[in-house]
């Protein structure tokens, strides 16, 4: 059963497949209810990640403009390393949700300690990028005061590589496996570990701690990111039928390594590419002045907030799919992908009218500088433009994910943001002077692109394999 979801993504024939159980009826409106039921708890894990990057937001954008563009700066560049390691580890998830749906415990067993042996080795150059990442950005072009704040940040936040990693591979073990309350949990409590550490490291404490600034909220950032780890693991201690190491090889495994990387790798670029497109627009927006910086870091940190639940709706699809592979459901897995897209691009349909009724006061709970205000309301506009889109290419990327087709929207994706969405967002901004507007229509135009050809990959390698040989 492992191999069902290649050989879909390879256009074998499978309507020769039958079920390993029976897990009742086929129907779009149980598999919403089941697809809601897990997306629930990914979301708030989802949100409560990102609510850590929104907290350092709204506590460091009280310290002025400077410092807000160099968190914003800092957290581009971070996220982008971040991300394209995520994406490597996402290999894990179809591998294990499949061994899952067919009962074989053992295999998720293996792919876990082969994905801990995986986010080791990725941790070596993500730590580099941030003891380095201050002269990345003066190499950029960054302002100089801008370019220092960022390089002590990214420092900061360099101790909490290890654990973030090896947090993330620990998640998709549990999560693939349908364990998603567990770190949902363990998420909130990170959430409110941060901002604690933020208030006693940014601003510091009277005669007892120094303020660090910026710089205190990455170290803030690294802490939580331990106190993530140490609960997961507690919570698998505690949990003795989990058994992650039990009568499993400890050593790497090549063959398996291959496949994780296989799947893994392509997701990771398709995550780099897509938070690639991002960062370098918080570069350009650099390039345009710490206003533009700061208003786009503003801009970003909403638009990823809504994001996130599309995006723990996407996971969950993939989990779907990947279960119903397994097991050799196929009209679940039908469903499983129609409901994945109705709730992603519905949700994000829904915060488009928000960014549209009200920017000003969205833009204003993250500071009081009416430069910011103005510019943040005019990208917000746009943030609502793709919102749809980005909820139903998100969508498309999880249902191929859970068929462990990753390279074809690797490649999609490259094509959208970077041959049309930057080039366009470039010009409108640099070549007819349309500055921090331009590169958000490009932005808008990239990710309409990479939904609609999504869409149609997803139509071809899972609704038309399903539909019934005449």
């Amino acid at each position: 059963m492992y191999l069902h979801a290649m050989e879909i993504a390879a256009g074998t024939p499978i309507d020769s497949m039958t079920p390993d159980r029976d897990v009742g009826p086929s129907t779009f409106r149980v598999e919403v209810v089941a697809l809601a039921s897990l997306a629930g708890p990914i979301i708030f894990s989802q949100l409560g990640q990102v609510g850590m990057s929104t907290a350092d937001t709204l506590m460091v954008g009280r310290l002025g403009a400077i410092p807000l563009a160099a968190a914003g700066l800092g957290g581009a560049l971070h996220m982008f390393g971040v991300l394209v390691c995520a994406g490597i580890l996402l290999g894990m998830a179809p591998l294990v949700s499949q061994a899952f749906g067919a009962g074989d415990m053992m295999r998720c067993r293996a792919v876990l300690v082969q994905g801990l042996w995986v986010s080791m080795l990725l941790a070596i150059p993500l730590i580099a990028s941030c003891v380095y990442g201050g002269d990345l950005a003066m190499a950029l072009g960054q302002d100089p005061s801008v370019a220092y704040l960022t390089g002590g940040y990214l420092r900061a936040l360099g101790w909490g590589v290890p654990p973030l990693l090896l947090f993330m591979t620990f998640r998709q073990f549990l999560e693939a496996m349908g364990h998603v309350r567990a770190t949902m949990l363990i998420t909130f409590v990170g959430l409110g570990t941060n901002i604690l550490f933020n208030f006693l490291l940014i601003y510091g404490v009277d005669g007892l701690i120094p303020a660090y600034g910026l710089t205190g909220a990455g170290y803030a950032t690294s802490v939580t990111r331990w106190a993530m780890l140490f609960a997961t693991l507690g919570y698998i201690h505690y949990h003795p039928e989990l058994k992650p190491f039990k009568h499993v090889r400890l050593l790497p495994d090549r063959a398996l390594l291959r496949s994780i990387i296989a799947i893994g790798a392509p997701a990771g670029a398709h995550f780099g590419l897509e938070v690639g497109l991002f960062s370098f627009a918080a570069i350009l927006m650099g390039w345009l002045g710490p206003i533009e910086l700061a208003a786009h870091q503003v801009t970003i940190n909403i638009a990823s907030t809504t994001f996130m639940v599309a995006l723990g709706v996407s996971f969950a699809g993939s989990i779907r799919v990947g279960q119903h592979l397994g097991g050799g459901r196929l009209d679940h897995m039908r469903n499983a992908m129609r409901a994945t897209y109705v709730l992603a691009a519905g949700f994000m349909g829904i915060c488009a009218l928000l960014f549209v009724i009200m920017p000003r006061t969205l833009i204003g709970l993250y500071t009081t500088d009416a430069a910011i205000i103005a510019l943040g309301a005019k990208l917000l506009l746009w943030a609502a433009a793709f919102q749809i889109f980005d909820g139903a290419q998100v969508a498309g990327t999880g249902v191929l994910r859970g068929a462990a087709d990753t390279r074809v929207p690797m490649v999609l994706a490259a094509v959208g943001y970077w041959v049309i969405g930057m080039p366009i967002g470039y010009a409108l901004a640099f070549g007819f002077g349309m500055g921090a507007v331009g590169i958000w229509i490009g932005l808008s135009a990239g990710l309409a692109l990479v939904a609609i050809m999504l869409l149609v990959r997803a139509r071809i390698v899972l609704w038309r394999a399903l539909e019934p040989v005449r």
